[in-house]
């Protein structure tokens, strides 16, 4: 019966491939129909005209030609995986992941769901990169502890993009999703300023929930994958796990020491133009948000080398360089995806269709005249319909919030509220997306532990779907009980102006 279900799959590059043909086609005839819309800018309101264009057209081809390989290069998220292979490599070829994870082999198996669901949540705090470490990271503790490797790295995925909705540490994304809010309330209010703690109880309030809420789903999902049977022979050393802790922890100190203000030498990871603490953590010119991934590796590579040099897994130079590589073994694939999605990523932002398409349902939900949780419940719809064309947050709220924000304001909702809205939405609405890149990121992985090469994008999507149609309706109904019980969603904040 599997290898029957596995010949009707296509594979993950066929099914890119027709996305690919079957974008253009469309965007071909909306093209002929003259089909519009009107975006909305934060701040000033001014609104642009957008039509989609033909790719077939002269101007369209010469676009993709000599653009793909230059989006291939640009394409963040490949740089970033690439940087966090190289650093795993290590940790893995050291055996320092296996002194880590093989404890865990002891834990019930829900109890490890809850661990990484809630490691995944949290780590939103260091934004996509959390997607490029953690992925990878899972395969190989599910390796460890007897389980498989493309369970974790699913449930890892799920949990981090979860985790954007409700994750209780925040990022340089709240920062700027913040931002724009603020932009949008002028000409409305001009004393509305947005918290980064103004919905700080709902957070913790859906962390708590979601983790176990996803840990029941997920482990009902678990039945569908069967365990691992792979060994090594790496050494597990006590006094090179003591050393390299130690190490860390200094490491640590420094890095914190770096990110405190006022004292002699320190506060060197921060923008020092920035009038809040908030803004020099997550500043667009900070030196911790543009140099977090380098730091992170370099930390991990010095720990990797620390443990293997001492429990003597790595014996000389040569050793230490092919540690470098080994987690890159059987991940080609990834990179083979990220190629042909760059192209779709391409062909999608020169033709504007998903812009578009999305501006249209704004307005739509923007001219509606419907009661308070009525609103509140199409709001939420609609986002989570918008993200399946548009992944990207924050492009998706400079969207949406000149339009909602003012909209949910006039039912009484306040910003922080409508922002919280969002949130969600958009969480689980990149869990339906068969374009979110660091899904097409998570096949990949998964490719190098599968026996079958052909994994599918849409056969993944369809395992998943139980899940992820649980964890929506579990957004949702937070968000309508905490509307109707009429709680409040932070410090100082509520769900009504």
């Amino acid at each position: 019966m599997k290898k029957r279900k596995n010949k009707k799959s296509l594979g993950s590059v066929v099914e890119i491939l027709l996305l690919i043909i079957i974008v253009s086609i469309i965007c071909f005839f909306l093209n002929l129909l003259k089909v519009s819309g009107y975006k909305t800018e934060p701040g000033t309101f001014e609104t642009t005209l957008l039509i989609i264009n033909n790719i077939f057209s002269t101007s369209g081809i010469k676009y993709i030609l000599n653009n793909s390989f230059v989006n291939f290069q640009t394409l963040e998220p490949l740089v970033l995986i690439i940087l966090s292979l190289i650093a795993i490599s290590i940790l893995e070829a050291s055996g320092l992941l296996k002194q880590i994870f093989t404890p865990l082999k002891k834990l019930k198996p829900r109890y490890v769901t809850m661990l990484v669901i809630f490691v995944g949540i949290i780590s939103t705090i260091i934004g996509d990169y959390s997607y490029t470490l953690l992925l990878p990271l899972a395969g190989i503790l599910y390796k460890y502890i007897g389980r498989s490797s493309s369970l974790g790295i699913i449930t890892m995925f799920v949990a981090i993009t979860i985790g954007y909705g409700t994750g209780i540490i925040y990022n340089y994304q709240a920062y700027q999703l913040g931002d724009i809010t603020e932009l949008s309330v002028q000409g409305i209010t001009s004393n509305y300023n947005y918290e980064l703690l103004s919905n700080i109880f709902v957070l913790i309030a859906s962390t708590i929930i979601l983790t176990i809420v996803g840990t029941i789903v997920l482990e009902r999902f678990s039945k569908k994958y069967v365990r691992n049977e792979e060994t090594d022979n790496l050494n597990i050393s006590k006094k090179a796990s003591r050393i390299t802790l130690i190490t860390f922890v200094i490491m640590m100190a420094v890095f914190v020491y770096c990110l405190i203000p006022g004292l002699p030498h320190s506060g060197i990871l921060l923008d020092k133009t920035e009038p809040t603490y908030i803004g020099k953590l997550f500043g667009a010119e900070s030196p911790l948000n543009q140099g977090l991934m380098f730091l992170i590796i370099g930390i991990l590579m010095i720990c990797g080398f620390i443990y293997g040099t001492v429990s003597r897994n790595i014996k000389n130079s040569r050793d230490y360089s092919d540690a470098l590589t080994k987690t890159f073994e059987g991940t080609g694939y990834v990179f083979v995806l990220l190629f042909f999605l760059s192209i779709l990523y391409e062909i999608i932002d020169w033709t504007n269709i998903s812009t578009v398409i999305s501006t249209n349902i704004i307005d739509f939900v923007g001219s509606s005249n419907v009661p308070g949780l009525l609103l509140v419940i199409i709001a939420f719809i609609s986002i989570v319909i918008i993200s399946i064309f548009i992944p990207s947050s924050i492009q998706k709220w400079n969207l949406i919030a000149p339009i909602y924000v003012p909209l949910l304001m006039r039912a009484n909702i306040s910003p922080a509220f409508t922002q919280m809205i969002f949130l969600s939405a958009d969480s689980v609405g990149k869990l339906f997306s068969p374009i979110y890149i660091y899904l097409i990121i998570a096949i990949g992985l998964m490719n190098k532990y599968e026996n079958d090469s052909n994994i599918s994008i849409f056969q993944i999507m369809k395992k998943l779907m139980p899940v992820i149609a649980t964890l929506s309706l579990v957004w949702l109904v937070i968000i309508m009980g905490w509307y109707l019980l009429g709680l409040p969603i932070g410090i100082n904040s509520n769900i009504t102006l």
